[in-house]
């Protein structure tokens, strides 16, 4: 036999305490069920598990913290504890569900924790108890962390019962406590209405309210009860007793069938309300009747099963010449047959044999026999399917024909994916049943709560959709005219924000609810402008919005220019453009004056003209000749053009005296020449 060897990773300790480990294994061809694998079980090392078995359910809500646990109870599942505000947890902060069912460990506790006070924050404003006043400074809105104060009844009032009446700041600036209620000393006329019960109701027995008037408790169908049923006011206006709570119908062990297994585990002994039991026989039998059993009726009865399992009749065998068989008369399972040869003949057989099958796990075997042309048949059990060849034939070569059969569990796999949910159930084979919850803040949208594994390997009904819920939002300089802001809303609900103070919705499009998301986040801004910036003559604008902030920007065509008065921007303020309005006036040239010892000459449609200078109207285009006197030349431009308020070129040009030119000579007289030669020869 192969040697076990611990797995490094997950090693099996040796004291593993009060747990109980399943078959020790490296593979999952160690484990002989088929349900079972080769899986990591804690302190039990690698060990033969049912991946789907569920340990038993663990309490949500602990004193002063909570449990959130993933994923749903099954095996491997962590519970994981923490603790409310200035509370620091006790033991193991998470657990794991183990292979025989349980938890690891210790339920941890939360107790409140007393070293915060050197790091926590002070506290604000301690809570208001009505009719009641404390022992902190009046008006005081800040406390030291440890601070403690005690609080007391108003005179006329008086604590009830078991009343807490102090309070403490403790971590992350929390009160902790007080847990009281002051009442008047003077008994009130009549008790105060009862409060509606959860998965209940409650109805008056006896009219009115007053001092030994009565009321009743009653749950809804699938609960039952826990608690007082009748209650009555007292003197004193409050109802005797405490209130009760409507627990759901649970189930006791589910009912034996001779011969027969059901689904459940056999550690189970409460089962919810609703829960459905399959029922199956034993090898060698088959059943007669329903085979479902359910937790129903107001007491936690089971309903079912209204089934037998009876013996397979496998026929009678034959005949035997010369001998006879024991017994002879009886072929139900698990009868065996045996031949017996009469006194002077011994068993022989000379026909074809092939090998004896035997009939699969789960499973029956319809038929007998092994010799030539034997036909051998294979039923499952319910819940099984045949692999593999439902019948066979012994043939001439002493084989069988077709596969070698088996009974395969039909399995359903599991039913999903459920977003914003989960699962509840730990089987997925035929008759198993889970059941579809929502998280906290979804709404179930589905044809059923739960789904069955049918005998086709299908799911009942399909998962449901579990829509997230959007929480109404609070709008700045807004009111929401439909809902309450803070509010849970479902998906697809619509809500109509309406915006304060003269603002607009940032967006017009309906606000809807889509599966925890709301499509658009409705915000109250500055109205926009309803129309563009106005146009102005003789230029133009440019803008690339009309919302608030926004702003025109304006030019003049050439030969114009903004008004000392205008502003080149305008800016939609509230839904109005804001600013100057814009003016382009014509933009003239200054006079350039006269020339001296010239005249200064305008060019137009007809000719010229001399530009005298009182004329101030030069537009944009306008264009000058510059021209001297006679015995005067011209230095600079011969002319100018108004563009845009100025003249180009800018410098004005100058007339200066004129001087003939010097002519060179270009002959010497006789005389000349000589003096020359004369002068050259000295």
């Amino acid at each position: 036999m192969k040697a076990q060897v611990d797995d490094p990773v997950c090693p099996r300790h040796a004291d593993v305490g009060n747990r109980k480990c399943a078959r020790r294994c490296e593979t999952n061809v160690d484990c002989k069920s088929r349900k079972k694998t080769c899986e990591c079980d804690g302190v039990c090392g690698r060990s033969c598990v049912n991946e789907n078995l569920r340990c038993l359910p663990v309490v949500v809500d602990i004193a002063h913290g909570k449990v959130s646990i993933l994923p749903y109870n099954k095996f491997g599942a962590v519970a994981r504890y923490t603790c409310d505000d200035g509370y620091t947890l006790i033991g193991l902060p998470l657990r794991v569900c183990q292979g025989d069912e349980t938890w690891n460990g210790e339920e941890p506790r939360c107790e409140l924790n007393h070293r915060l006070l050197e790091t926590s924050h002070e506290c604000h404003s301690p809570p208001i108890v009505y009719h009641a006043h404390h022992s902190g400074a009046e008006g005081q809105t800040s406390y030291q962390l440890g601070a403690k104060i005690i609080y007391q009844c108003d005179p006329g009032y008086t604590p009830k019962k078991d009343s807490v009446d102090r309070a403490w700041c403790v971590g992350g600036g929390i009160w902790v406590g007080p847990n009281m209620t002051c009442t008047s000393a003077t008994p009130p006329a009549a008790c105060e209405p009862p409060q509606p019960i959860l998965n209940g109701f409650v109805e008056a027995v006896a009219a009115g309210v007053g001092a030994g008037s009565q009321i009743e408790y009653r749950c809804k169908g699938g609960f039952y009860l826990v608690g007082n049923e009748i209650r009555t006011c007292q003197k004193d206006g409050t109802w005797n007793g405490t209130e009760p709570t409507c627990d759901e119908v649970a189930c006791g062990p589910p009912p034996h069938v001779e011969h027969a297994d059901h689904d459940a585990s056999l550690t189970q002994y409460r089962f919810a309300m609703g829960t459905t039991l399959t029922y199956t026989c034993k090898f060698g039998y088959y059943r007669e009747g329903g085979q479902r059993a359910t937790c129903s009726g107001k007491e936690g009865n089971w309903i079912g099963p209204h089934m037998t399992c009876k013996a397979r009749d496998c026929g009678a065998p034959g005949e035997i010449n010369n001998g006879w068989r024991d017994p002879g008369y009886r072929f139900t399972y698990p009868t065996r047959v045996t031949y017996h040869c009469n006194e002077g003949y011994e068993m022989r057989g000379k026909a074809i044999h092939c090998l004896e099958l035997r009939a699969p796990l789960h499973g029956t075997m319809i038929g007998s026999g092994t010799t030539y042309g034997s036909v051998i048949r294979f039923i499952c059990n319910d819940g099984f399917k045949v692999v593999g060849s439902a019948e066979r034939t012994c043939q001439a070569d002493r084989t069988w024909s077709g596969q070698e059969a088996f009974c395969e569990e039909i399995n359903c796999g599991v039913p999903g994916p459920i977003w914003n949910g989960y699962l509840d159930g730990h089987r997925t084979t035929v008759g198993a049943v889970y059941f579809y919850r929502c998280n906290i803040r979804t709404k179930f949208q589905g044809d059923s709560f739960s789904t069955q594994c049918l005998e086709n390997g299908q799911w009942s009904y399909p998962p449901p959709q579990c829509l997230g819920q959007c929480q109404v939002p609070a709008i700045m300089n807004g009111t929401i005219l439909n809902g309450r802001e803070g509010a849970w809303a479902d998906s697809g609900t619509t809500i109509t924000p309406q915006c304060l103070n003269g603002l607009v919705l940032n967006d017009t499009t309906e606000v809807v609810c889509n599966n925890g998301s709301w499509n658009i986040i409705p915000r109250c801004v500055p109205a926009p402008c309803d129309s563009p910036p106005p146009l102005v003559e003789n230029g133009h604008r440019v803008f690339f919005g009309v919302r608030h902030g926004d702003r025109a920007r304006y030019f003049c065509i050439e030969g114009y220019k903004l008004s000392s008065a205008s502003q080149q921007y305008l800016t939609c303020q509230y839904g109005d453009w804001v600013g100057p309005t814009p003016v382009c006036e014509e933009n003239y040239c200054p006079n350039p004056g006269e020339l001296k010892n010239g005249k200064v000459y305008k060019i137009g449609q007809v000719g010229k003209f001399i530009f005298h200078d009182f004329i101030y109207t030069i537009k944009h285009g306008d264009r000058l000749v510059y021209e001297c006197d006679r015995n005067y030349r011209l230095k600079g431009p011969r002319g100018a053009a108004c563009v845009n308020g100025e003249w180009s070129p800018k410098e004005p040009p100058q007339c200066v005296p004129s001087q003939h030119p010097l002519f060179h000579k270009l002959w010497k007289p006789y005389e000349e020449q000589q003096a020359l030669v004369y002068r050259r020869r000295r």
